[in-house]
């Protein structure tokens, strides 16, 4: 099916496994930070894999930044150790998640040229992600995304436990990022409609992309927000999302919410469907 639009229109783009695979990179770094972070306290990896999640749990993040360091297997193994002190005992670990970050965290491909292709054509574009402040600065600068997006929408931050204070509050340059409190998260249609008003553009002159059915599609259909599935951001490493799991912020009662959601609605159709890359985006929407 084709939205081609003939009017200026609002883009909104989901970011985790929409415009880069997220999943891929982050088990694959946070799982060598584990690995090197077990033989340094000398602690089972299992057993350091739970007390991971139960920090996750707590900040309902599973990206809280420097988790490790909150950990009972840190506490036990340098008690006597500032935080600065735990820290450098540990950048071994913390390197090896830094640089496995760096092999594998990019851009899908055709994502850079197809934002550009939008944004010189006046196509105003805007991100809408659940991940929260530091995690999203992060990867702004990484991938150097600032430059196509003119606002960005995500989850407020946690208490930073970033060692170094003054590295934690280091902003993104040149774009505005807006914090959404806890409960204006997905897929409540009110938040994206707020976005859209926000933004100045009616939902119909609006088209978001995200790549999870029960929060991106779901809430773009029920806002009256042409909807675009990036199907292709289904497709990790084999047993990433698995391991992902393991040590994931979500309890049971989050589990259980979702498949309740997605009882209740039914089968989930996107308005189109970008089954390889989000190249496709730019023939669905312009037919070019």
């Amino acid at each position: 099916m084709s939205v081609k639009l003939t009017e200026k229109f609002l883009l909104i783009c989901d970011f985790d496994n929409t415009l880069y695979d997220w999943v891929s990179y982050f088990v694959s770094s946070f799982y060598r930070m584990v690995d090197e972070a077990s033989v340094i306290l000398d602690c089972d990896r299992e057993y350091l894999l739970n007390d991971l999640r139960d920090i996750h749990r707590r900040y309902s993040d599973s990206e809280h930044p420097f988790a490790l360091l909150e950990t009972e297997a840190v506490k036990a193994s340098f008690p006597d150790l500032s935080r600065q002190q735990q820290a450098e005992a540990l950048d071994r670990a913390f390197y090896a998640f830094n640089k496995t970050r760096k092999e594998t965290l990019f851009l899908y491909p055709g994502v850079a040229e197809t934002l550009s292709y939008f944004q010189c054509n006046g196509v105003r574009i805007v991100g809408h992600t659940e991940a929260k402040y530091l995690a999203v600065t992060d990867r702004l600068r990484r991938l150097d995304l600032s430059q196509y997006f003119e606002r960005i929408y995500c989850r407020e931050r946690s208490t930073s436990s970033h060692p170094d204070q003054y590295a934690a509050d280091d902003l993104s340059d040149d774009i505005e990022i807006v914090e959404l409190a806890h409960h204006q998260s997905k897929p409540s249609a009110e938040v994206l409609l707020e976005i859209c008003e926000r933004e100045g553009y009616s939902p119909k002159n609006t088209v978001y992309v995200g790549d999870s059915l029960i929060k991106d599609i779901l809430m773009a259909n029920r806002a009256g927000v042409r909807s675009v599935w990036a199907k292709y951001g289904l497709k990790t490493q084999a047993g990433a999302y698995e391991q992902l799991v393991r040590v994931s912020h979500w309890k049971d009662e989050d589990i259980k919410r979702e498949q309740a959601i997605r009882e209740s609605v039914g089968t989930i159709v996107p308005a189109v469907t970008l089954e390889n890359s989000f190249s496709e985006l730019k023939t669905i929407l312009i037919g070019q």
